[in-house]
Order: structure tokens, then sequence, then C-alpha cells
């Protein structure tokens, strides 16, 4: 499909498309889960050395143990980018190799007692998570919600839902999870194809959090639970490729904003497209009516989560509720209660 022209589009109703999808919504709940999940595994229940990558081998692994083939297999990877990625589980003290029993020169990949301990905490993490939702949009919008995200996940990505899981109903905080990923690689395909061919996975963190009049580094970094740098980095490639430039921040001189070039804005303009191209697969196999329910609900969440309220905001307006559930993410629950008290305390003059 030819890239868009965005000079026959409506500038305002495009950024709001922009910053107003079902995949926005999807990828924004789901990015909330991964750290609430993430922060309580390590602060609550000890576990250490987490990343987010671990997950996808956790959850197969769960449901049965695997050769490193037939796992890079499932996963779509080639078997040396598997085997590494399994080292930095296996040197967490999550995964073991064992006997096969089927060749005994051969070794599979086994939950250890920490993964399956690890395995179990994040379910029990994750459905109350469910519940929190539930609470937010409805249990029976939440159901609902659930089934579709099942049906598109087994139809999307079958080979990550072999028929022996044990899982007995459907967590919508896992399935967001599954196909959060989806959807970003799809979303890229659809942009490869408008010529957009130098886009990585890792530009999302910095390309959905940019509007109109720019975006902060430190808000990005804010958000998506990572350093300044990582964002930083992120920012330069794109500056490269042509569509990314940075400019004096108009409220603080000693800061930059990151601002769109004419590339930058064309590319907001396929993306709305693509999006609206995903939307159309995922109507195919779910139905309109299922789709409609799904995006209503999970706008729903997002909103009642209050995700990314203020990264389109450049005016300097501080929201504490934001600004208080970005310092949880950052400094974990016991900091966060430590420096609750230390501002609660009455101030002091300096001597």
């Amino acid at each position: 499909m030819p890239a868009l022209n965005t000079d026959t589009i409506d500038t305002d109703l495009l950024w709001n498309r922009y910053r107003n999808n079902f995949s926005r919504h999807m990828l924004g709940v789901a990015r909330y889960v991964q750290h609430s999940v993430m922060n309580t595994l390590q602060e609550q229940c000890g576990h250490r050395d987490l990343r987010l990558s671990f997950s996808p081998y956790i959850h197969l692994l769960r449901q049965g143990d695997m050769r490193l083939s037939e796992l890079a297999d499932i996963l779509g990877i080639s078997r040396q980018a598997c085997n590494q990625a399994v080292k930095q589980v296996e040197a967490a003290g999550y995964i073991t190799r064992t006997a096969d029993p089927d060749d005994g020169r051969a070794k599979q990949l086994t939950l250890s007692k920490s993964g399956r301990k690890l395995s179990r905490d994040g379910e029990r993490i994750v459905t109350r998570l469910d519940q929190h939702f539930a609470q937010l949009v409805g249990k029976p919008e939440l159901a609902d919600t659930g089934k579709s995200l099942d049906s598109l996940t087994r139809q999307l990505s079958p080979r990550t839902n072999r028929p022996h899981s044990h899982s007995q109903h459907a967590q919508v905080g896992a399935l967001l999870a599954r196909l959060s990923d989806y959807i970003m690689r799809r979303l890229m395909e659809l942009n490869y194809a408008k010529g957009h061919t130098g886009l990585k996975l890792s530009f999302a963190q910095v390309l959905t959090m940019i509007g109109p009049q720019g975006g902060r580094i430190q808000q990005m970094a804010a958000a998506h639970d990572v350093s300044k740098q990582a964002i930083s980095a992120i920012a330069t490639e794109l500056e490269a490729l042509g569509y990314l430039q940075r400019q004096a921040d108009p409220l603080d001189a000693r800061q930059l904003v990151l601002q769109f070039t004419p590339r930058g804005q064309a590319l907001i303009a396929d993306s709305v497209a693509s999006v609206d191209q995903l939307e159309q697969e995922f109507g195919a196999i779910i139905g309109s009516a299922a789709l409609k329910q799904m995006k209503d609900t999970l706008y729903a969440l997002y909103r009642a989560l209050q995700l990314e309220q203020d990264i389109f905001d450049l005016s300097g307006t501080v929201d504490i509720a934001l600004l208080a559930r970005q310092l949880r993410q950052q400094l974990g629950t016991d900091n966060s209660r430590a420096l609750a008290e230390l501002l609660l305390q009455p101030a002091t003059n300096p001597r």
C-alpha cells in the first residue's frame, strides 16, 4: 500500500487518531500489567534479576519441558538467539537443563524450583490485576474482552498457546501481554510496506510518546520505566533516519524537546492507516460487535488507569496522580512510603 498523502488529511484529526486508537490503548494497558507484575514479583515476592524478556520463556516452559530447538521454533527466532536468551534466564536461576527422556544424549529445558514459584506468583498477581480491572470496567465487560483476546491470541499466535496449557480461564492481563508483541510486530510490518524500512520495535518507546508540541525524554523514560540514556539512544537513531529533530524546550532552555520532522509526520499518517488495517484484521477474526466491545473496554481501562495522561502536555502542568504512579514505579513500595513520610514532615528553615 502506498504511503499516505498528508496534504489531504485534517492535521488535528490525524493527531487525535494517533493519540487515541485501540492499539495504543491495548499496548498501554499491557505495559501497565507488565510493570505491575515485575515490580510486585521483585518487591513482594523476592524474585531477583528479572527482565520482561524472560516472560515468554517462563510461560512456555510452564506448559511443559522442551528442547531448545522446539522453543526457538515456537518463538520464531534462531536457535542461537534463543540459546543466548535462555542462558540469561538460566543464570538468573529460573531454568535448568535436564536429560531428555527420549534421547539420553540430548538436554531439555525445565523450569527450576524458583522458576515454578515465579510462574505461580506471576499468575496470582495477574489474577489480582484482573479483579481490579473488573472493578473498573465491570465483570461482564472484562469477561467478554477476555474471550475476544483469547480468540485473537489463539488465531494470531497459535504456537505460543499449546493445547495442554493448564490455565482454566482467560486472564486479560496475561493475554494482553502476549498479544502486544504481535501487535507491535504487525504494525511494523505494515509500516515497512509503506516505505518505513528502518523501523525497530524499540522505536515505539519514543514514537508513541511525541505529540504535536513534541516530547521530553524524561517523560518517556518515566512512562516506560527505563533510563533516560536508553530513550536518548533511540532518539538518536530516529534522528539519523530523518524522523526526529531536537529543539530547545520553550519552558526550560536547558532542556531539549523531540519534534517530528516532515518525514516523521508522514510516518504518523502511515501509522494511523496501519492501525486501521490491523483493526480490520482483528474484526475479521472476532467479528465487528466483539471488536467494538473489546475496544470500548480497553479504552475505559486506559482512561481509568490514567495511562500516559500527561505525555502530550508540555505546558508544565503537574499531574499529581501520574507523578505518584511514576514515582511508585521508579522507587518501589518501601521507598515510596519513605518519601511520603518525608514530605509530610514539617519544613525546616535552612541555616
